[in-house]
């Protein structure tokens, strides 16, 4: 049922868990950006979304000023009281996407002045680039990304010519940019494009379903790496930097203080592969234990 954030308890209960764990490291990098720009604010990511177990992302242009509340939390979610967050709800619940499959990211992530309107400039497009490239690295299981309108999409290749290792594992899907799903045009148009617009979701979704039978591990916790002990050795985990991501039982984890980047060492294909990473990188740990 879209626009579930005009019911208070929902929105209570959005707002509760903004600390969750499956989005608590993104919410701290929305807490940065907000300091690091103090003149405007950055949307939360919503407890109801998959956070950083999401494999599908859906790019949004930039949060618009006109819906920003007026009380309680900033959040991005599907279920906000305006139309473009209804059609995309709605659409997502006809492609048969559950909403723990999805995250949400703004191109510029800081809301826009109020004269700001139509096409993003190429300098907020610019402005965009480092803050997406923090957020992707805490979203490592991202498979597909759904670039809603031509912004999102000269956004996504100029991220890609600045970072083409970190985006190969992710597949592009151009897609209409968010609009209320009944708006200008003939009814033969709008249909026409509420059809392209599924036919991007459902794109999406094949793409991200496992193979019938397959199982996966799933995620346990996430600590930094600057936490990782040895109850963790032998455990299954996944790092990246933000261009390179080891996936495999956890052998080695150094760090020879506390300023100095940590050196991770994992078995991939049973060879030890090493990474260095800032001390507060979020590392993966998965159920089960790999080698001991």
């Amino acid at each position: 049922m879209p626009r579930l954030m005009t019911d208070p308890d929902f929105r209570n209960s959005q707002e509760a868990e903004l600390w969750a764990e499956h989005v608590a490291p993104i919410n701290s990098l929305v807490e940065d950006l907000r300091a690091e720009n103090p003149t405007s604010s950055v949307q939360f990511t919503a407890p109801l979304h998959g956070g950083t177990d999401a494999r599908i992302l859906v790019l949004l242009p930039a949060p618009e000023s006109v819906n920003r509340p007026q009380d309680g939390s900033d959040i991005l979610s599907t279920e906000n009281d305006d139309a473009n967050a209804e059609a995309l709800a709605t659409l997502l619940a006809e492609a048969r996407i559950d909403s723990k499959e999805v995250i949400l990211w703004n191109a510029f992530p800081w809301y826009l002045p109020s004269d700001e309107t139509g096409m993003l400039k190429a300098s907020r497009l610019n402005e965009g680039m480092e803050p997406a490239s923090r957020f992707l690295r805490l979203v490592p299981t991202l498979r597909t990304v759904i670039l809603m309108g031509k912004g999102p999409q000269d956004f996504w290749a100029k991220l890609s010519k600045k970072y083409p290792e970190a985006l190969t594992r992710i597949t592009a899907i151009n897609d209409a940019a968010p609009a209320p799903l009944v708006s200008t045009g003939t009814k033969a148009q709008q249909a026409s494009r509420l059809e392209r617009r599924s036919a991007a979701l459902r794109e999406a979704r094949n793409l991200v379903r496992p193979e019938h039978g397959r199982e996966t591990l799933r995620r346990e916790t996430m600590v930094r790496a600057e936490e990782l002990g040895p109850e963790h050795l032998g455990r299954v985990v996944e790092v990246t930097d933000g261009n390179l991501t080891l996936h495999g039982p956890l052998l080695k984890a150094f760090q020879p203080s506390p300023e100095w980047r940590v050196t991770v060492t994992v078995s991939v294909a049973n060879q030890r592969r090493s990474l260095g990473v800032t001390p507060d990188t979020w590392v993966r740990i998965y159920r089960g234990a790999g080698v001991r």
